[in-house]
């Protein structure tokens, strides 16, 4: 099977910690990061986050190919609590380097639990998985967290280093498993 995993473009706003209360849409210049990213991909099945910075594209790529979607209310991105709305320059780059490192130990002040969102996420990747056909080609669209927490599952590395991945603004990356 395929996995290719698309991260959102940029969304409206800017670079701010977004999470999963926030549901601001993909700006012109998102649109174009990700319509490159999927220019010549062929899928056979698209689940998104229902966050519009994903979701909109989705339905976008599903008119385009003529293949459905499947909305993943668990592919939200993590909630960041306090950090929400702001930016890292607000927040204090140190502050934001030291959770990136070491997030179990320098947690975010009433942020969702990092087990508890890694465990939505695989578990919702799992039940995917179980209903395809084993060669089947799978675009998974979401945001940097969902991102992490699927490829450290794939790579099989710690969730606590997740946040040491770099995952740009509409990247698509491609994993076989």
């Amino acid at each position: 099977m395929l996995i290719y995993l698309l991260r959102h473009g940029t969304p409206v706003q800017g670079r701010i910690y977004r999470g999963n209360k926030i549901d601001d849409p993909l700006t012109e210049v998102g649109w174009n990061q990700m319509k490159s990213s999927v220019k010549n991909l062929s899928v056979d099945a698209i689940a998104t986050s229902p966050m519009k910075r994903c979701s909109e594209f989705a339905d976008y790529i599903s008119k385009k190919s003529k293949i459905p979607y499947t909305i993943i209310e668990d592919f939200k991105e993590i909630g960041f609590g306090d950090w929400q709305g702001k930016t890292s320059h607000q927040i204090g780059e140190e502050i934001v380097q030291r959770f990136k490192n070491d997030p179990i130990n320098n947690p975010v002040n009433n942020a969702e639990d990092l087990y508890d969102f890694q465990y939505r996420v695989i578990k919702n990747y799992l039940e995917i998985l179980n209903n395809l056909n084993p060669k089947s080609k799978l675009l998974i669209i979401a945001h940097a967290g969902v991102i992490r927490v699927i490829k450290s599952y794939i790579l099989k590395l710690p969730i606590e280093k997740m946040f040491t991945m770099n995952i740009k603004s509409g990247s698509c990356e491609q994993f076989e498993i």
